[in-house]
């Protein structure tokens, strides 16, 4: 959901739109690939089609490849650094990266790099997991009304996200 949602905020935006991708912890076979039907149902509520979603298992890949990685909960945050140790100062739990975007300011003409690099340094050398308050519960197995709220939260974090990346 959350890669539908800060995607959507982004194309809002207008400009230049970062690629956004999104990284499942819990897959487990190629059956558990597509997004739950409780995630297409809630975000198709808000005009995001999610019919077509495949989500990538987290590797050593992704994670390489990604200049920012945002992390729902400390458990997929502390996944990330299991796989790839030196992510870590790239890797933030999504209200984490709002409120230290808060601190920093928007990325504006900064690169992406540039901007993470704020952010981190924004930690204070903290290297520990984020706040659990800085946690977005994830809804994945529970029932549609905790699908509804995981979006609520997700959107009004994924606006704010789009505002500081763009």
């Amino acid at each position: 959901m959350a890669e539908g949602l800060l995607r959507a905020r982004l194309v809002e935006r207008g400009g230049d739109v970062p690629v956004v991708a999104s990284a499942g912890t819990e897959i487990r076979d190629r059956a558990e690939r597509g997004a739950t039907p409780a995630a297409v149902e809630v975000l198709a509520d808000r005009g995001i089609d999610l019919e077509s979603h495949t989500t990538t298992p987290l590797s050593v890949e992704t994670v390489a490849g990604a200049d920012l990685v945002v992390a729902m909960t400390r458990r997929h945050e502390s996944a990330v650094g299991l796989l790839e140790p030196v992510a870590r100062s790239r890797t933030f739990l999504a209200v984490e990266a709002v409120r230290l975007g808060g601190q920093v300011g928007s990325r504006g003409d900064r690169s992406m790099a540039e901007w993470v690099r704020a952010l981190d340094g924004a930690r204070g050398g903290h290297f520990t997991a984020g706040r659990v308050a800085d946690e977005v519960a994830d809804p994945w197995g529970g029932p549609d009304e905790a699908y509804r709220r995981c979006a609520d939260q997700l959107d009004g974090i994924c606006s704010a996200l789009a505002r500081l990346l763009t």
